[in-house]
């Protein structure tokens, strides 16, 4: 995003698509060097086009506001889901005995995700 300078948005959020626009991204963030809120709005048509507007202080306040129903998923909320699946990033081993002599070992990360790799015994 840009404004007094480059920066990167804080939250993106992928809106739904429409009978005339498709890929429709609002980028919302604040800017470092003036501290105001600062929205961007890129959709594109079926032809090829691209429509980007950028607003900033109440007007970008007014098109959240506005498109707000239309929200679908954010960028965050994908990122989530992504580490609540399967064992990411940094892992660590952990072995279980169980009942009758029998033994786990599972992979875990930092996030609470656990995964089965093998059972001894």
């Amino acid at each position: 995003m840009r404004h007094c300078g480059n920066f990167s948005a804080d939250e993106v959020y992928y809106l739904e698509e429409n009978d005339i626009y498709t890929q429709r991204v609002l980028s919302i963030g604040f800017c470092p060097i003036c501290k105001r809120p600062v929205a961007e709005f890129v959709e594109y048509n079926f032809a090829g086009g691209m429509n980007k507007v950028t607003l900033s202080g109440i007007h970008a306040q007014n098109l959240v506001f506005k498109l707000k129903d239309e929200i679908v998923y954010s960028a965050k909320e994908v990122n989530k889901r992504k580490l609540k699946s399967k064992p990411y990033g940094w892992k660590y081993g952990l072995n279980k005995d169980g009942k009758n002599g029998k033994s786990s070992q599972y992979a875990c990360d930092f996030y609470g995700n656990t995964e089965l790799i093998k059972k001894l015994g």
